[in-house]
């Protein structure tokens, strides 16, 4: 009875570290400036283009490229009033991003 606990338990172990995520897995979407105003803009991933059905392929390569680039959001930047284009951007965020600084000068 213990062998057949423990051989069960070391393969549920094991099965538990096998799933590894893709690359891309880990780049995440936003669609707000506020999301990425601490990150460093990398590179735009995509002219303006159209959500419409078929939009799935578009994304993909967006995130293919973000992961290029080493980034770790990609940013869908609405050109559009009602979502129908827009365009993609890469940003890496967290440890090693380089916030963009404001600088404020006194008259005088």
């Amino acid at each position: 009875m213990t062998r057949v606990l423990i051989a069960s338990l070391i393969a549920l172990g094991v099965s538990a570290c096998a799933y590894t995520p893709k690359p891309t897995d880990l780049v995440q979407i936003v669609d707000s400036p506020a999301d990425i105003r601490v990150c460093t803009r990398l590179a735009e991933v995509s002219p303006p283009i159209t959500t419409t059905p078929g939009f799935g392929p578009a994304t993909q390569t967006m995130l293919e490229t973000t992961v290029a680039l080493g980034g770790t959001h990609l940013y869908l930047q609405k050109m559009s009033p009602d979502w129908l284009v827009v365009r993609g951007i890469a940003y890496r965020c967290g440890p090693g991003a380089a916030p963009e600084q404001v600088v404020i000068r006194a008259k005088g």
